[in-house]
């Protein structure tokens, strides 16, 4: 039987999947009309990648291993994303979509094997 603390952690893992389309979509459309170089976005970047590496450095305190498993896969996705994200500053503008569908993907995989490793019984 899965707990409820399980299902409620695979929900929040679907809403990743769903952020992931989203971004996919977007990227692939080509609608991004945004300046990746304004101090907002630049700030954002930096927040995703302290959060990222925050949430690595406190998973040595997870008891058991598929819980410890989900959480380095959630922060290390979020300092990748953050870098890629951040990397839309310093490419030309074209290339935008792609990398926006990139982190899409990643957030999209996450949020796959997230949800996947909570619904493990142990």
């Amino acid at each position: 039987m899965v707990s409820p603390a399980s299902l409620f952690r695979m929900l929040t893992e679907l809403i990743f999947v769903l952020l992931g389309g989203f971004l996919i979509w977007l990227g692939l459309s080509g609608r991004v009309f945004f300046d990746p170089r304004r101090p907002a976005w630049l700030g954002l970047c930096a927040v995703l990648i302290y959060w990222g590496a925050r949430a690595w450095l406190k998973t040595t305190r997870a008891a058991r291993t598929a819980d410890r498993t989900v959480n380095r896969i959630g922060a290390g996705s979020l300092i990748v994303i953050g870098c890629i994200l951040l990397s839309l500053a310093f490419v030309e503008l074209r290339w935008a979509g792609i990398i926006m569908a990139l982190a899409g993907v990643i957030l999209t995989l996450r949020g796959l094997a997230g949800a996947g490793f909570s619904l493990r019984s142990d």
